[in-house]
């Protein structure tokens, strides 16, 4: 029992000081000295007529000289930054305590043991203000707190007791009682202050925790990772609220689109690692060369955009775009080697071009499309040009949508026919669409658009399911169509929830590989995207469907798509077929293909075939199949089954 109680004390005796405990000592005393000697003015000039003008003269000067020494001690160790007090200063900090309590000691001892001149009751009440003030600048350093007591109450006991004091034992008593309620008050606040200390630094830590997850979480969803800047969703955040400060009377602002023009070519060659280390170097020379208020972005891939506060005209955006064109068309050392990137730009103005933060970006990716398509490294701001090129895709846009509800497109199917014995053998499936107007618009026209507008989901779905319709009728009428080439848009394939939705739709019409045959084109194998195109595509293969590579010979790797994915026929570009009678590069180029489709052994089909001469340099090359005007252009589904019940499928083993 006695060990539990002692316990407490032996391990406030034992106590080291902390930092924040020397803290608490170091900034109170000042208050403490002021006070003593304020207090030591007070009752030196309450007794200088009681004949202690000689004790007075040697003991004032004393405690003022103290007290203004522990003032310039204090102020200097409070300019210190300590992270631990070490056992020196705990000495230093008690002896500094019983020197603040001395000059109370002396007193008591000169007026109680001495019996000096002085008023007995008003030197106790004095040490008994100075025990109280003297606890509570010192609880957090608990042994210098009951040094400063005991110096004090040591001296009153002994004096009492000394001079012979009738109240000695009451005074004693009161003495023992006031300096343990004393120290059980600097004990307790002590502690309290300590577990106050821990309960805020334990606050502290964990607010410094949630910061760090909070700004972990912010770079998570507004940092790219690969180059440090804004990602798309932080961008186009920071676009719209520039979009609204300037409608809210701010002034105008640039918007500039950056696609590097050789990106692809890097992570094909290198890696998609190196290609990372491109981005990063890439991002580096922007934030390099543009000014502090230029806001960047990476959109994705290799797409970057920066919002232009001061550029406000087409020359300081030119005037930018040079400089950017310039550094980026410098020598990148990377890992694979040495690189030269380049770039090309498109810009729009804000609220010339556009007051809105998607027709913004629109109008800055119009501009950087005809950068591209004109022969990049340049920069193209938007213009009347391309203003009068986004109205008729808005036309486009919108007729399209109503074609849609009003199921004006139509299905067109071009045989494809042997050469070896000049049966079908199948059809391309091709969409066509004639206005209410009477215009045709030609695919490649409105396919595009509808892909970059969002339509083509529902494009992609209303054509699967006219041709759909189209093979379980001629499969009632009891023909064979052979199978029916179903053209796969690149946005299909990089949105394979929707292209594996769509097999499912003919699937569950029981049309499936037997009927099908999916033809994409290079395509689908730049940008974004390209991993998961072609894993789609080894599992439709894996499904029975078989694919055919479109536009053969005029991509920039069809060579390497060949080695990617499971293709079972290429189709040469008609672009070459229709050079076979006049042109030996076109032969070669031709010999060299049907070469290589038997060496794969895939199969090869001629497009564009327009005479009977094209057709037999095209037996003799040894090429499988033709498809041209020379026996049918694109007709309608029920031409094609006319031209069916005339002559028929060959099937194929």
């Amino acid at each position: 029992m006695a060990v539990s109680v002692l316990a407490p004390i032996r391990s406030a005796l034992t106590k080291h000081p902390s930092p924040e405990d020397a803290a608490s000592v170091v900034h109170g005393t000042p208050v403490g000295a002021l006070v003593t000697a304020f207090n030591a003015i007070a009752f030196a000039a309450s007794s200088f007529q009681d004949g202690n003008a000689v004790f007075l003269a040697f003991w004032l000067p004393a405690v003022l000289a103290l007290c203004l020494t522990m003032i310039r001690k204090s102020r200097k160790a409070a300019r210190r930054r300590v992270s631990r007090v070490s056992r020196r200063a705990a000495r230093i900090l008690t002896r500094a305590s019983a020197s603040l309590a001395l000059p109370w000691a002396a007193l008591v001892v000169y007026v109680f043991a001495a019996h000096g001149p002085g008023e007995p009751m008003i030197v106790l009440l004095v040490c008994v203000g100075m025990l109280s003030g003297g606890a509570f600048m010192l609880h957090r350093a608990f042994v210098a707190a009951l040094t400063y007591m005991l110096t004090i109450l040591v001296p009153v006991i002994f004096s009492v007791h000394f001079g012979g004091w009738a109240q000695a034992w009451s005074v004693t008593a009161f003495a023992t009682a006031y300096g343990g309620f004393l120290a059980y008050f600097a004990f307790t606040a002590g502690e309290t202050a300590r577990q106050r200390d821990d309960s805020v630094a334990a606050l502290s830590d964990a607010v410094a925790r949630l910061k760090r997850v909070h700004d972990e979480n912010f770079l998570l969803a507004n940092v790219d990772d690969v180059t440090g800047l804004l990602n798309r969703k932080a961008f186009n955040d920071r676009l719209r609220q520039a979009v609204d400060r300037q409608q809210a009377g701010g002034c105008s602002f640039s918007l500039l689109l950056m696609d590097l023009d050789r990106f692809k070519n890097v992570n094909d060659l290198f890696g998609h690692g190196v290609g990372d280390e491109l981005l990063a170097e890439v991002s580096r020379r922007l934030r390099a060369n543009l000014s502090e208020g230029d806001l960047i972005g990476r959109l994705g891939g290799d797409e970057f955009c920066v919002l232009l506060p001061g550029a406000t005209d087409e020359a300081a955006i030119q005037s930018i775009a040079g400089r950017l064109l310039r550094v980026l068309n410098g020598p990148a050392r990377l890992t694979g080697g040495v690189v030269y990137p380049g770039a090309s730009f498109g810009a729009a103005i804000c609220p010339d071009d556009a007051a809105d933060p998607v027709d913004l970006l629109l109008r800055a990716d119009l501009a950087l499309n005809h950068a591209k398509e004109t022969g990049r490294g340049q920069c193209v701001t938007f213009n009347d040009q391309l203003r009068q090129q986004l109205i008729a895709s808005d036309e486009i846009e919108a007729g399209l949508r109503i074609a849609l509800k009003e199921d004006r497109l139509s299905i067109a199917y071009q045989p494809k026919i042997s050469l070896h014995d000049g049966r079908a053998v199948g059809a391309e499936a091709l969409v066509r669409w004639k206005t209410a107007e009477g215009e045709n618009i030609p695919p490649d026209r409105f396919l595009s658009i509808a892909a970059e507008r969002g339509v083509l989901p529902d494009l992609s779905r209303h054509i699967a399911g006219m041709i759909a319709g189209h093979i379980l009728t001629w499969r009632r009428a009891a023909l064979r169509p052979g199978k029916v080439a179903l053209n796969i848009h690149p946005d299909d394939l990089k949105s394979p929830e929707f292209l594996m939705a769509t097999i499912a739709m003919f699937e569950a019409q029981g049309i499936d590989g037997k009927d099908l045959l999916l033809e994409i084109t290079e395509g689908c194998f730049i940008g974004r995207g390209t991993d998961m195109a072609a894993m789609v595509l080894e599992s439709l293969a894996d499904r029975g469907y078989e694919l055919s590579l479109d536009d053969f010979g005029t991509g920039h790797a069809s060579l390497s798509h060949l080695k990617k994915i499971p293709v079972s026929e290429v189709k040469i570009d008609r672009s070459f077929v229709a050079g076979l009678g006049v042109r030996r590069d076109d032969r070669a180029i031709v010999a060299a293909i049907a070469e290589i489709a038997k060496g794969m052994g895939i199969r090869s089909v001629a497009e564009g075939v327009e005479d009977d001469t094209q057709r037999a340099i095209l037996t003799e090359m040894g090429i499988d199949l033709g498809q041209g005007h020379l026996w049918s252009r694109p007709i309608a589904a029920e031409q094609y089954a006319s031209f069916l019940g005339k002559g028929g499928v060959k099937r194929r083993a």
